[in-house]
């Protein structure tokens, strides 16, 4: 359209998905969670977890597999994924507790949620593939 060329794999309910997520989950979470914190002081843990949970669970399992969520394989995928997220929350309340003048600092925090997030998207598609049913070439 208009002279541009379109990717190969381009997949507009994909893309679709990935804006109503990001619409519709982070961005109303975001804003209770700072309405939240205007009135009642929360741990920054709260909104740094709010944000990588929502992010990495939608991206991983809503945005790019949302055909397969009913299946037992991609469940089991998810759970087994749960122990690692919450290692990675565990490591990022832990900076900002051993650090408190240096972590919780947006400038700081952000980055690092970004490439924890960008981290767990590339370990969370290998464990889903551990768990994908294998496809057999046919000959």
């Amino acid at each position: 359209m208009f002279g541009y060329r379109v990717e190969e794999d381009f997949d507009l309910a994909k893309e679709q998905r990935r804006d109503r997520h990001w619409w519709w989950v982070v961005v109303p979470g975001i804003c209770l969670v700072c309405a939240l914190y205007i009135i009642h002081p929360l741990p920054a843990a709260i909104l740094q977890g709010y944000f990588l949970t929502s992010m990495s669970y939608g991206e991983s399992f809503y945005v790019q597999r949302r055909d397969s969520l009913g299946k037992p394989w991609l469940w089991k995928a998810i759970f087994a994924t749960i122990p690692l997220h919450l290692l990675l929350l565990l490591g990022i309340v832990w900076l900002d507790w051993t650090f408190p003048d240096f972590f919780p600092k947006v400038l700081v925090c952000g980055p690092i949620l970004v490439v924890t997030f960008a981290v767990e998207a590339v370990l969370f598609d290998g464990i889903v593939d551990r768990f994908s049913p294998q496809v057999v070439p046919k000959d």
